[in-house]
């Protein structure tokens, strides 16, 4: 109702009701961006790209997911680690939408005939460490945080979203399910996954986890002393762009 008071117009709001979540037609533009901070802001642009590009049922169960109080806001704040890779405030958001297109083309390439599973693979790498959430936290590690594996966590976060997921599609809520129990597996133990999707999710996440180590080409050639002593490095100058030969007029 709309109403005028001192010349201004007025909206009255009488009752409030929440929608439900088959209704919400984006999850991501009820993120705010405000609480986002400014070098996750990218990862959250991905974030909602991912969101719309998805088939459903997969768009409603990640729309489910980022509804979750527990899991929506404080993803966007979350550290990836306390003091390894992407440690930054909002760092998880980082090193989970980081590599998103990778994930899908590497399985565009390894299981090509397999359409489904480029978005499962997105999927599994986007809430791989959502389990960080209660065990790395914005800015400190929360109570008990070392007491279960982020894996696991990961697992129980997600437990109520799979449930959704299998009540539409038994098949992809399976091979989430196959993926997440494979990464919650100690290393040592893991056998090779029976969904390839597991094993590219493994090593991107690998991948990424490592960049923060700044293994390029000056760090191989520095003598180990001045490697391990923190000296900077001298940098090699970049290649000399390939000279065209002049084209000329018949």
């Amino acid at each position: 109702l709309v109403q005028v008071f001192q010349n201004h117009a007025q909206l009255k709001v009488r009752t409030l009701a929440a929608l439900d979540a088959e209704q919400v037609s984006s999850a991501t533009a009820l993120l705010p961006r405000r609480r986002c901070p400014d070098i996750a802001l990218p990862g959250l642009e991905r974030l909602c790209q991912l969101e719309h590009a998805l088939p459903d049922p997969l768009r409603g169960f990640l729309r489910n997911v980022l509804l979750d109080p527990a899991i929506g806001l404080p993803f966007l704040r979350c550290r990836a680690s306390v003091n390894h890779h992407h440690a930054d405030v909002g760092g998880l958001l980082m090193h989970s939408t980081g590599l998103l297109d990778q994930a899908a083309e590497l399985t565009r390439t390894i299981i090509p005939h397999d359409a489904w599973s480029p978005h499962l693979a997105q999927l599994g790498y986007l809430l791989h460490d959502l389990g960080k959430l209660r065990t790395v936290g914005e800015l400190r590690r929360p109570r008990h945080a070392r007491v279960v594996p982020h894996e696991f966590v990961t697992i129980e976060l997600l437990a109520p979203h799979l449930r959704w997921l299998e009540q539409r599609d038994l098949d992809l809520a399976t091979a989430l399910r196959h993926l997440f129990s494979y990464l919650a597996t100690p290393a040592k133990a893991r056998t090779t996954p029976r969904h390839v999707v597991a094993e590219i999710v493994e090593k991107l996440d690998q991948l990424s986890a490592a960049s923060h180590n700044r293994r390029d080409l000056d760090y191989l050639l520095q003598e180990p002393r001045r490697a391990h002593s923190g000296e900077p490095s001298r940098r090699r100058s970049a290649p000399a762009s390939p000279r065209h030969p002049t084209l000329r007029a018949g």
